[in-house]
C-alpha cells in the first residue's frame, strides 16, 4: 500500500461526521460519548485528533478502532513515539515514561504489528464538506496558508538548523496555542481545523482553529464536535 501522509475523507455517503479529541486508551469513555451523541455505526464517520494510546487502560481496544469502516485518525506523537522507538532509545525512553509502559510489556511481534498500522495513519485529514473545508491535524499548523502546509508535510520530517518541518509541528508543536496573539492569523484556504495534544480545559477556538483534547486519560471527559 503507498502511503501518504494526506487522506481526504469522500463523505457523500456519510449521514453525520463527528470529531474527537485523543482518546489516550479511553475505549468505555468514546463508547460511551458515541452512545451520547446517539452515534450511528451504520451511517456515521468518526475522526480523531490521534494519540489513540497510552496513558489510558484499554490501549488495545482503541487500536482495534483501526479496522472500523466509521472511524479515521491523524497520527498522533505517541503513535509517532511507538514507531520510532525501535531504533531510538531516547524516544523509547520518553515513551515508556509518558504512558508507553504497557507498550513494551507486549511480545515483539504483536509491537512490530502495531508500529505497522500506526505507520499507515496521515498526519492530515481533509474533509470535503457541502458549504465548507475541514481540517484535523493532532498537535500545530505554524504555516498561514492550508495548501502551504499540505505542501510542506509532504516532504516529510526534514532537518534544517533554525526550521522546524510541518511534519513534525504536526506531530509536536504547541507554538499556534501558546503564541496565538504574538505571531499566527486564520490559516487560509481552510474553514475549520481541529487540533489535540495540548490539553484545554473545554474546546477552544483560536481564528479558524479549533482544540478540542480536553485530557481524556485525566479528566475521564471527551469533546466530541459535530461538523455535519
Amino acid at each position: 500500500m503507498n502511503y501518504s501522509p494526506i487522506l481526504t475523507i469522500n463523505t457523500n455517503q456519510t449521514d453525520h461526521i463527528y470529531v474527537v479529541g485523543d482518546l489516550h486508551g479511553c475505549y468505555s469513555l468514546l463508547m460511551q460519548e458515541l452512545q451520547k451523541n446517539h452515534f450511528d455505526f451504520q451511517n456515521d464517520v468518526l475522526i480523531c485528533t490521534g494519540d489513540l494510546v497510552d496513558r489510558g487502560e484499554e490501549n488495545l481496544a482503541c487500536i482495534s478502532l483501526l479496522d472500523q469502516p466509521w472511524f479515521y485518525t491523524v497520527r498522533g506523537n505517541h503513535e509517532e513515539m511507538c514507531i520510532k522507538s525501535p531504533h531510538d532509545p531516547k524516544i523509547k525512553d520518553i515513551h515508556a515514561r509518558n504512558g508507553g509502559e504497557w507498550f513494551y510489556q507486549l511480545s515483539q511481534t504483536q509491537r512490530l504489528e502495531i508500529i505497522e498500522l500506526f505507520k499507515q495513519l496521515p498526519l492530515v485529514i481533509e474533509v470535503q464538506l457541502e458549504h465548507k473545508k475541514i481540517g484535523v491535524v493532532h498537535a500545530d499548523i505554524d504555516i498561514h496558508n492550508w495548501n502551504a502546509f499540505k505542501q510542506d508535510i509532504s516532504q516529510g520530517d526534514y532537518k534544517i538548523s533554525g526550521v522546524t518541518s510541518a511534519y513534525s509541528n504536526a506531530l509536536w508543536g504547541r507554538g499556534r496555542i501558546r503564541n496565538h496573539s504574538e505571531h499566527y492569523d486564520t490559516v487560509e484556504n481552510i474553514d475549520e481545523i481541529y487540533l489535540g495534544h495540548t490539553i484545554v480545559k473545554e474546546h477552544t477556538k483560536i481564528d479558524n482553529c479549533h482544540y478540542i483534547d480536553v485530557g481524556s486519560s485525566f479528566t475521564k471527559k471527551l469533546c466530541i464536535v459535530k461538523i455535519q
